[in-house]
């Protein structure tokens, strides 16, 4: 396990006892993916108490319901914890959490993501048991050693296993300011920031919108008129629920959709009106509720 100075250095309680083997595994997760863009390894060295102060800092965030000093979790425990995050990056390409969800807050995410086009980083969140244990994890994944996280002799689940869990379903990915790049990759690096410069893309986030810097209102209300929200619109005209048109079962919801299209139907401008005012205010209604 690392020393109290890691610990400090990381912004980890002094008795904290992460284990090396989890270090090496965040090196390894990150070069994994980043293996097929250079020769070599894409990246020479990792500020490791660095990232993992940012991802520590952002689990007490996502656990604040608990008293900061609670060392240890029952089941029970694990059942009150948030179901999802949203989170935005800063200028370093550091991931800031902005908002956190129970299960409902997470399925209107969701939700409103796939109505609205709008970009929330949503990231669902697993604290079950079984995310406590080893197990498989996806193909490139992240996947710490749980067996160093054993169970409390009471058996709860020690803060460490916690920390562990929130890393499987919240990987972390470092900052720019965070690692060393290899020379090859420093190329790569530069290239993209001119292509970025050349062909700038927009894309709006929550925090944008609760923040006033886009209105989104608006935006949407182009979209619309463009028709590109015209399923959402003719489906909320019709009733019929959103899982019906963006989700599997959506094709018998297609194909009625485009006859209606074929016969003239438009989306009339009280109903772009009302579709965009039923996303504000939804959309108004989760920020203000879950906003960290």
């Amino acid at each position: 396990y690392m020393g109290s100075d890691f610990n400090k250095a990381a912004g980890l309680p002094e008795d904290f006892k992460i284990h090396k083997s989890t270090l090496d595994e965040i090196e390894r997760f990150n070069q994994h993916n980043m293996a097929d863009e250079t020769s070599g390894n894409y990246y020479n060295s990792f500020d490791m108490a660095s990232i993992v102060k940012s991802y520590y800092n952002s689990f007490n965030q996502v656990i604040r319901a608990f008293p900061n000093d609670k060392t240890s979790f029952s089941e029970a425990d694990l059942e009150q914890l948030p179901k999802g995050l949203n989170y935005i990056n800063n200028e370093d390409n550091e991931q800031i959490v902005k908002n956190i969800f129970n299960a409902e807050q997470l399925k209107e995410a969701q939700e409103l993501d796939c109505i609205s086009g709008l970009e929330i980083n949503w990231i669902k969140l697993d604290f079950s048991p079984q995310s406590m244990e080893q197990g498989p994890s996806l193909e490139g994944g992240f996947n710490p050693d749980m067996s160093v996280y054993p169970k409390n002799e009471d058996g709860s689940y020690s803060k460490e296993a916690l920390f562990m869990s929130f890393l499987k379903s919240y990987p972390p990915l470092p900052s720019s300011n965070q690692v060393v790049l290899s020379p090859e990759a420093k190329v790569l690096e530069a290239q993209r920031k001119l292509e970025m410069k050349a062909n700038p893309s927009f894309d709006v986030s929550l925090d944008d919108i609760m923040t006033g810097k886009v209105d989104f209102a608006s935006l949407l209300k182009s979209y619309a008129q463009d028709g590109w929200l015209d399923a959402g619109i003719y489906a909320m005209e019709k009733g019929v629920a959103w899982q019906n048109v963006y989700v599997g079962s959506g094709i018998s919801f297609d194909r009625e959709f485009h006859q209606a299209k074929a016969n003239g139907w438009k989306a009339s401008s009280q109903s772009i009106d009302s579709f965009v005012n039923n996303i504000m205010d939804r959309l108004n209604n989760l920020l203000g509720q879950t906003r960290v």
